[in-house]
């Protein structure tokens, strides 16, 4: 519901709910002080307060219920009246809320924010001075004579209303798109603000500079057209271009256009029908007449069509120029990012390949030291020698413990040792020790040359050509284990 003023000698046009009083107004005790004026605070400190609070709360709750930040104390007296009775301190809770900020008169508020430092200087230090002195002089020579029907602004509820249409705007996703005064009136329908709250509102967010606003000729009743631009959070409000204001032209052309074949459609449709019903009335000239307005119709709707797709790509090809034109200096943002990276780090074609040259040499110079360390050493001791000495040890051992080792024959088994265990003869155990003691020294033996090639030579009975790394195979089979 949005306010109106009053007429001065007529009642409100309408009352408030009930459920918008608190409750100390159904109390008559506690209202019949309430709405009389103030006494002095050193009286009573705590009731002066508690109804400067109560009166406050009021106030701003009555402001943002009506969708307007803007009040009198003439409308107050006509809406808070109670049982034929107004409230006569209200001329002393606006002095409070002057003082604290929390009204702000309405010249006051809507001059013009200093765009320049000479005109910031002349409104602080010659309009302001000025105007508190003449004042003051007022105040002294015809008293404290406030006009009740002068309009105060409650900023608090102006800041509110200014967050509730920045929330709008984004959740509409309307920032650095130009606005219409009328499109805005038509997207803040969803909120409690009146046609003068808009402008309130507007005019805060323009102090702020949180929307830029330009006022255009209207060629149709000369008035002047108001076109906004919304800032992005965090950001000012940056100025119209050229490129956005054509866009807005040309996107209110196509809007235009749909409009006027939408209409064109309707009229093809309405004549069409009146053509069949001429005919079934039998009006055959009447139905040639309409249907030949009905073809002149369809023609100028195929030009306003082709208006119409003329005016769609361009639109689109300007929005494509925009944002080639955000990729562009994307790639120049890039490109110079990189440039000063390889600066700083001094990198150059040059340097990469020195690098990678030096890296190659030093790769080949890592493979010939490993070939050169895995080269195995040459040695001296003779294989076959070794081969000998182990042999004579092994036979040594095995006269040692009565042990004969008759000379392997092809085909037929290791014979057996007779008494293996019995008195006299070696035990199990001792054999087995004895095992490993030749594995032990096969071990050390044991050398990484070439082995030497086989000889047909024929050896004693009691040695045989060892491999490099295996026992002899004429050795019974419980010495090899």
């Amino acid at each position: 519901m949005s306010r109106k003023s009053f007429p001065s000698n007529t009642q409100p046009m309408y009352v408030l709910e009930e459920s918008f009083y608190p409750d100390a107004w159904r109390d008559d005790s506690r209202m019949g002080v309430l709405l009389t004026e103030f006494r002095t605070r050193t009286v009573n400190p705590e009731n002066y307060d508690s109804k400067m609070r109560f009166w406050k709360e009021l106030i701003v709750k009555y402001c943002g219920h009506e969708g307007s930040g803007s009040v009198s104390i003439t409308e107050l007296k006509r809406v808070f009246k109670r049982k034929g009775t107004s409230p006569y301190c209200l001329s002393t809770v606006f002095e409070d809320m002057m003082k604290e900020g929390q009204l702000v008169a309405k010249v006051e508020f809507l001059k013009m924010p200093q765009e320049t430092w000479s005109g910031w200087a002349v409104d602080v230090m010659v309009k302001r001075p000025f105007g508190w002195g003449f004042g003051k002089v007022k105040e002294k020579l015809v008293g404290n004579v406030q006009d009740e029907s002068a309009e105060f602004i409650c900023m608090e509820v102006i800041k509110s209303q200014s967050n509730m249409l920045e929330k709008l705007i984004q959740k509409e996703n309307k920032y650095n798109v130009l606005l219409s005064r009328s499109s805005l009136t038509e997207l803040v329908k969803k909120l409690n603000l009146s046609g003068e709250a808009i402008d309130l509102v507007l005019h805060h967010l323009l102090c702020r500079q949180r929307v830029f606003m330009e006022k255009l000729p209207s060629e149709e009743d000369h008035e002047k057209k108001v076109l906004l631009k919304f800032a992005v959070p965090g950001a000012q409000a940056q100025p119209i271009t050229d490129i956005e204001r054509s866009i807005y032209n040309l996107e209110q052309t196509e809007h235009d256009l749909m409009k006027v074949i939408e209409k064109l459609e309707q009229n093809i449709s309405d004549t069409m029908v009146a053509v069949k019903q001429n005919l079934r009335d039998g009006k055959k000239q009447l139905a040639k007449s309409n249907l030949k307005k009905m073809h002149l119709l369809e023609k100028n709707l195929d030009k306003k069509m082709n208006v119409l797709d003329n005016v769609q790509t361009m639109v689109s090809r300007i929005h494509d120029s925009q944002s080639d034109r955000h990729v562009i200096d994307a790639y120049k943002i890039g490109s110079n990012a990189l440039k000063t990276a390889f600066a700083d780090s001094g990198i150059t074609l040059d340097s990469v390949d020195d690098t990678l040259a030096e890296m190659k040499e030093i790769l080949e110079q890592q493979d010939e030291m490993q070939t050169m360390i895995s080269t195995p050493q040459n040695t001296d001791v003779d294989d076959l020698e070794l081969e000998q000495e182990l042999s004579d040890l092994i036979d040594v051992n095995l006269a040692a413990n009565n042990i004969v080792a008759p000379p392997a024959t092809p085909g037929v088994a290791p014979p057996t040792i007779p008494g293996a265990g019995g008195p006299g003869q070696p035990t199990l155990a001792q054999l087995n020790e004895f095992d490993k003691e030749i594995e032990k020294r096969l071990l050390a033996l044991r050398m990484d040359v070439p082995s030497p090639p086989p000889s047909d030579t024929s050896i004693s009975a009691g040695t045989s050509v060892l491999p490099n790394n295996n026992l002899p195979s004429t050795r019974p089979a419980f010495m090899l284990n």
